[in-house]
């Protein structure tokens, strides 16, 4: 008969995020896991498995945290220009890891996505489930958009992690706005002709 659990994964997974965040996965230990998370090797192995099956865990779980946020944006903004214009705008808070860091799943499209196909996998899904919100969103606008909003999505993203990058390698952040401004100039309706 299985034992029953005596923690909760989730809240477990979430304070295996704090130090993967922290420290990165390579210099996160299963020590440093245990201590954080509060639980046993043998519960972690049980339930959860070696490091790397709890980085996936932990990726996952932050990548329907980040989602969750942009849908929910996206209930709280009544146009698409407005909801894009916010995504640059409040960039920081819409990706927010723990700890008020910034998003999970670049820190670990930076570190683990070019050499760890199961990362990889998962970033990739994550990516495609942003792109599908957004153009949801862009589908929205009265009038349509001059642009295909699939293809306006792509490029929202683009340049939204383009813009986290340059704000995580310490860029001056008086760019943002020009960047989002330019965004912005693609979602505008369809010229009319009198």
């Amino acid at each position: 008969m299985a034992r029953p659990r005596a923690f909760d994964p989730q809240a477990v997974i979430d304070q295996a995020m704090l130090v993967f965040w922290q420290k990165g996965y390579e210099a996160t230990s299963i020590r440093d896991l245990k201590g954080q998370m509060g639980i046993s090797s043998s519960s972690m192995y049980e339930f959860l498995g070696d490091k790397h099956s709890v980085y996936l865990k932990v990726l996952e779980r932050y990548c329907q945290i980040e989602q969750a946020r942009l849908v929910a944006l996206a209930d709280q903004i009544p146009s698409p220009q407005a909801y894009v214009e916010t995504l640059f705008t409040a960039l920081e808070t819409v990706a927010e890891g723990p700890g008020g860091q910034g998003s999970f799943s670049f820190k670990a499209m930076v570190e683990l996505g070019s050499h760890d196909r199961l990362v990889a996998q998962r970033l990739l899904a994550h990516y495609q489930a942003l792109a599908e919100i957004v153009s949801a969103v862009l589908r929205r606008a009265d009038p349509p958009l001059a642009v295909d909003p699939d293809q306006a999505a792509q490029t929202v993203l683009v340049c939204l992690y383009g813009t986290a990058a340059l704000l995580g390698a310490g860029a001056d952040a008086r760019y943002r706005p020009a960047i989002t401004a330019t965004v912005l100039t693609l979602l505008a309706p369809p010229a009319t002709h009198g």
